[in-house]
């Protein structure tokens, strides 16, 4: 009785033993199965990392040739900025040159404008009486600018500037003859032929600052008289000096 109460109690023990590696045996599959989808689980991170990795490449890679693009094209602005500042410099000087010229050209202009002023006048009949006033001269040899009036014996000057003016007298036979230069009814410089010899002549010079509408002329100061040939040896001529 004892025995088969043994064997009973036995029995039950491996049933349960049996249950007990069946449910071992379940949750080790569980376990595998786990450990599987684990697996799977870690490949896919694997892959997903390998494919996060080339991408890491792929972008560094293109990183790297948009910094290059960059520099290349920073260095061709820098080198287009120094040709646009060579052509600026070289415009520049160019200006500066055209000014310059426009400048001596405008210079030249005036320059040429003022020195196409110029005469030379005469008388070319004696006269051993003449006393008084201005003496006018008739015979124009040159009038350039048309400054001098051969009807009143001024010159008027067509511009303002410096200019030069120079009269010589013949004083008539033995006579004394006095003359001089007058600017706008002020007497400048005077000449004289003095009686120390028949025909004698005076000369004199005046260099006047004038502005445009001032006149000259010669007037009688003393004396009586001047002598004169076909060709003019009382004389009287000016010119614009600058």
């Amino acid at each position: 009785m004892s025995l088969v109460k043994n064997v009973h109690s036995l029995m039950k023990d491996m049933v349960e033993m049996k249950e007990s590696m069946s449910t071992s045996n379940k949750r080790l599959n569980d376990a595998e199965k786990e450990i599987s989808s684990l697996k799977n689980e870690v490949q896919l991170l694997k892959t997903e990392n390998q494919k996060l990795k080339e991408e890491a490449v792929k972008f560094h890679e293109e990183l790297k040739t948009a910094d290059n693009k960059l520099n290349n094209t920073i260095t061709s602005i820098k080198a287009d900025v120094e040709q646009s500042q060579k052509s600026q410099l070289k415009l520049a000087a160019a200006v500066s040159s055209l000014e310059v010229f426009r400048m001596n050209m405008s210079l030249m202009n005036s320059c040429a404008s003022k020195t196409s002023v110029g005469f030379t006048v005469g008388v070319t009949s004696s006269s051993s009486s003449w006393n008084g006033g201005i003496l006018v001269y008739p015979h124009v040899v040159t009038n350039i600018g048309n400054g001098y009036s051969p009807s009143t014996g001024k010159f008027t000057a067509p511009t303002d500037g410096k200019y030069v003016f120079f009269i010589t007298v013949n004083a008539y036979g033995s006579n004394d003859i006095y003359l001089d230069i007058v600017h706008n009814g002020s007497r400048k410089v005077r000449t004289m032929s003095h009686s120390s010899g028949s025909y004698q002549t005076g000369t004199n010079m005046a260099v006047l600052p004038l502005y445009k509408g001032d006149s000259v002329w010669v007037v009688y100061y003393s004396g009586k008289g001047y002598y004169a040939y076909d060709v003019p040896i009382t004389t009287f001529s000016g010119f614009l000096l600058f």
